[in-house]
Order: structure tokens, then sequence, then C-alpha cells
């Protein structure tokens, strides 16, 4: 069960969260499979993580984690919806901190590290 932030309590739903996932994604190039497979690795984790309920918040935090990793400006545009940016400085804030801590994708190695 999800708890929303009014404390009303629904089931998880898979089409909720990748529809959200989808409006974020735009037009951007990537292939359906890869968002279908993000919504599935969340439930998994959340499922994993947390025993019955789950708090709406970390749902979305998971999403956001994926996302960054996955595409930076789907990131941004998800994190300006739910981290509920107000204005252009919020955006650029967040923007920074990407260049500065850039996400680390598990499928790339480190090209400058000794063997």
């Amino acid at each position: 069960m999800v708890i929303k932030q009014d404390g009303t309590r629904v089931p998880f739903d898979q089409e909720k969260v990748l529809k959200g996932l989808q409006a974020a994604c735009g037009k951007r190039p990537i292939p359906e499979d890869k968002k279908v497979a993000l919504v599935r690795e969340v439930e998994e984790e959340l499922i994993q993580e947390f025993d019955r309920e789950v708090h709406s918040k970390s749902i979305g935090l998971q999403v956001a984690t994926k996302l960054k990793a996955l595409d930076p400006i789907v990131y941004i545009r998800y994190a300006s919806e739910y981290f509920n940016f107000q204005d252009l400085e919020d955006i650029s804030q967040e923007v920074s901190n990407m260049q500065e801590s850039p996400p680390v994708i598990p499928s790339q190695s480190d090209l400058f590290s000794a063997p």
C-alpha cells in the first residue's frame, strides 16, 4: 500500500508511476522497455525495503534517483514537478548539483581507473 501525502492509503499502481515517467520523458529517446524496467526495479526495491506500506515520497525519490542515471534531462523534468521547483533558480541549482556530482552509471566502467 502507498501512503499518500494526505495520509490516505491506496494500492501501488505501476501504471500510475509509468504514466508519470512517460510524461517526464516526453520526446526523449528512451525506449519504452527501459521505462517499464525502471518502474519494475523501483517496485522490486520497495518490496525489499518496506514491509507492507510505503510513503509516496519514497517512490518518487526512487524514481528520481534512477532517472538521474538514465537521462539527466528527464531527471530535471521529473524533479521540477516532484520537488516542486518554484523558479529558474531552483532548476539552475539542481543542474549545478548534477554537474558537480554526476551520477554513477553502473553499466559504464571508469575510464581512468587502474586495472
